[in-house]
Parts: C-alpha cells; structure tokens; sequence
C-alpha cells in the first residue's frame, strides 16, 4: 500500500488530525472571552489561534483587555469544552481508516500535541482513539517549546526511535506545519477549507491534502527519503 520505503513512525496532531474538535472548541473559546469582554467569533479565533496554548493566547487576550482573566480561567475553558465535547466530538473523517492501514503494514504511530495529556484523554476516550494511541501519546507539556519549535516532534521520534528523515507529520495548523518541517520531517497539511491553502502552501509542506483518505496516495507516489 505504501511507498516511501515505509515512513519509521507516523506522527499525529490531536485536534483537526484525530479528533473533529476546532470548531467545538473554539465556539466555546468564543463564548467565554467574548462574554470577558474581548468579542470575537468563532471563526476569528479558528483563524487567529489556531494551533496554540491556551497558556500563551491567555496571555494574548489579558494584554489586550488590559488585566487579568484570573488563574482559573484556563480550567473553566475545559471544563465548559468537555462538556461540549461530550455531546458533539466524533474521530476526523477518514482517520480510522487510516490509522487501520497504518497497522496493518506494522507502521509505528503516535500522537504529539501542543495540548495537554487531560485534555486528550477525554477528546481521544470519547473518540474511542485513546486505546490506538495509549504510551505513545506526547504533550508540549512535556518540552521546552510548543509548536511551531521543532521540539516536540523531535521528543516524539527520540522517544519513538524514528530518525527525523523518516518520520511523517500530520498536521492541520500553520505552527504544527511549521514545527514539522523545523524538526526535519517530512509534513503533510490537512487542509479541509480550500480558504486555508494559500497560507499552507506559503509553508512549503511536503504535502498538502484535503482528507486524510488522500494520505496513503500520497506516501504512494512520494520518493523514499534517505
């Protein structure tokens, strides 16, 4: 099925790659800085934000208001985005096909996210992924440096026992774009808002798809690495 000599380890992001949360929880980030008094809609904070710590767009927003969101602000944004995750979330079209495939050729996997290991545990058990990924599921919590840094997704493949060269990347945001291509892997962009693509492409990932059916097409026709 694969080309590409056999990618050494294929690594997930969590949110848009596994679990069909941005829109979720950005509508619940919406509503709760908006009812702070910073509004925004859903969609500006999908375009600003994408991709990001809370930790570091909590700084954003107190700037910007001028004071403080208080140190339980984080906390009550998951909790309120639990609670809709619980009745919306689903898998990301397409992924447990492909994670399928990916196991049936012994192809290692795993999951590296600028969110933290709570977090994943409930949109990945909810998803039913949580069991697919188990031991092999990374945090940026666990690095220096969140994406875009290349620090992560080199923590991944050290801990994996991939080389970089031979490592693939899927990511749906321009810092996880970017953090893959800064560690040295190969990256493939999930690009489902034909919107989006400009800003990806300016990116020069080594691939960009629109579904993640079109993933094993393109290790089929990729050229092996070194």
């Amino acid at each position: 099925m694969i080309g590409f000599n056999r990618p050494d380890l294929v690594i997930f992001d969590c949110d848009g790659v596994l679990v069909d949360s941005e829109a979720i929880a950005n509508r619940v980030f919406a509503e709760m800085v908006t009812a702070e008094g910073y509004p925004i809609t859903p969609e500006a904070s999908l375009a600003r934000f994408k991709g990001g710590r809370f930790k570091s767009i909590q700084g954003v927003i107190e700037e910007e208001l001028g004071r403080s969101l208080g140190p339980d602000w984080i906390p009550r944004l998951y909790d309120a985005m639990y609670v809709a995750f619980r009745a919306e979330l689903k898998p990301v079209a397409g992924v447990v096909g492909l994670i399928d495939a990916l196991a049936a050729e012994d192809v290692p996997t795993c999951v590296a996210s600028n969110g933290p290991i709570a977090k994943m545990q409930v949109t990945l058990g909810i998803t039913d992924l949580w069991r697919r990924f188990e031991g092999r599921i990374f945090s940026a919590d666990m690095v220096a440096r969140p994406k875009p840094a290349p620090d992560l997704f080199r923590h991944a493949a050290d801990t994996m026992g991939a080389r970089p060269a031979r490592c693939l990347v899927i990511e749906d945001s321009p810092p996880g774009v970017r953090g893959g291509l800064a560690a040295g892997m190969n990256t493939i962009a999930l690009v489902s808002d034909p919107a989006d693509r400009p800003a990806m492409a300016a990116l020069e990932p080594t691939w960009m798809v629109e579904d993640l059916s079109r993933v094993t097409e393109a290790l089929r026709t990729a050229p092996a690495p070194a």
